[in-house]
């Protein structure tokens, strides 16, 4: 039963963030995109509720392992603009590198940050605990 309402809780809150991207960005005219802006507003819930980790993961597992069969209309809508496509592949080649080492860069930084700041963490508190002679 504990694990029902995990479920429910992760993804109650999964698209609570959703929606609330989608209000914000609909009511103040935000240049980025409403499930942009909600998954940043789900980040932060997760980082001020860390124990809201494990309901999120348990509601999402299942859709994260099926996630191919979401890129099937992407697919198909590619062969319908193949022309536009095909006209425009360099432009459309520079920018997806662009931007794709530019989110990886940023990712990499943010997280090599956030996992340096942890392993600080754990230090300090081993240091403060007296487990650690140095």
């Amino acid at each position: 039963m504990q694990n029902v309402k995990d479920v429910f809780i992760g993804a109650a809150s999964v698209f609570a963030a959703y929606y609330l991207g989608l209000l914000i960005v609909s009511a103040t005219s935000l240049f980025i995109p409403g499930p942009l802006l909600g998954l940043f507003i789900l980040l932060g819930a997760l980082f001020c509720l860390p124990q809201l980790e494990s309901c999120v993961a348990r509601a999402v597992t299942v859709p994260l392992k099926h996630m191919s069969l979401l890129f099937v209309p992407a697919v198909l809508g590619v062969s319908a603009y193949w022309g536009d496509i095909k006209s425009n592949a360099l432009a459309i080649i520079i920018a997806i590198v662009i931007t794709t080492s530019f989110s990886l860069g940023i990712t990499a930084w943010f997280s090599q940050r956030l996992f340096n700041s942890k392993k600080t963490k754990a230090i300090a508190n081993t240091k403060s605990n007296g487990h650690l002679d140095d």
